[in-house]
């Protein structure tokens, strides 16, 4: 497969990421933090209280607009388009666009270089998991569900809206201790539900809270990064660089 062989200019747009940084919770600078961490990011909630917390400005609105296009612009340099990852799941009601990080490297240089910055907003050394581009359609829906091991500390990134509504992502309250069954809505259960523009990211723990978007999208199509960290040292280090899911996308990319 040639698109993980073609140049892309976001090898270096990433780079704007490690300047001298500061950041505000709730409006108040977090003290004692150093050099990480972008000017203009906004935390609103209690990360290590609640398990989940918005983060507004995460990335320049334009870098997230321009990291779209230049996927785009990458497969079509490489003869491939977005139909060319299209896959069904359990997830969706439609098919989604699907790239792995393990295969259009810009976008594991983006999940390895925002690792620092990650690792303080959580308060643990952290290491890398994997990433994943993925497009959602008209009308569809992220069903609830809790994630896998790997994704200890998770982050959706809203990356483009074709019609500019934001699409949020709702975060339960109840924890879970398992991977368990997607279901349509959250029952009983209490949610948050949280607005994203271009930017701006929830950074989450998916394996002990339940997510997903359980109501239609509104845009014809709408464009996010995922992105996974575990602990180093932790229960789940064994999935840092998460073997098991490269394994899985050699033989979906064997296929194309």
């Amino acid at each position: 497969m040639a698109f993980g062989k073609h140049r892309s200019d976001l090898s270096c747009a990433d780079a704007s990421l490690a300047g001298s940084l500061d950041i505000s919770i709730k409006g108040q600078p977090l003290a004692g933090r150093q050099g990480h961490l972008r000017k203009n990011m906004r935390v609103e909630g209690d990360y290590r209280k609640d398990g989940y917390a918005t983060i507004r400005g995460l990335i320049p609105p334009e870098v997230a607009t321009n990291l779209f296009k230049q996927i785009q612009i990458d497969l079509a340099n490489a003869g491939q388009s977005f139909a060319n990852f299209a896959k069904s799941h359990q997830l969706s009601i439609n098919q989604t666009v699907d790239i792995s990080g393990h295969f259009y490297r810009p976008l594991t240089t983006f999940l390895w270089g925002l690792t620092p910055i990650i690792g303080e907003l959580v308060g643990a050394d952290v290491l890398p998991s994997y990433d994943y581009f993925r497009i959602y359609q008209k009308g569809d829906v992220c069903r609830i569900h809790s994630d896998r091991p790997s994704c200890e500390h998770s982050v959706s990134l809203t990356l483009a809206y074709s019609d500019n509504q934001p699409w949020a992502l709702e975060v339960g309250s109840e924890r879970v201790t398992e991977e368990g069954p997607c279901t349509d809505d959250f029952g009983d259960e209490p949610f948050s539900s949280v607005e994203m523009q271009p930017g701006d990211a929830v950074l989450y723990r998916g394996i002990n809270l339940r997510h997903g978007r359980s109501r239609p999208n509104p845009n014809g199509w709408s464009a996010h990064l995922f992105l996974f960290w575990v602990e180093r040292g932790g229960e789940f280090e064994q999935h840092a660089f998460d073997l098991q899911r490269l394994t899985s996308e050699l033989k979906r990319v064997e296929q194309l």
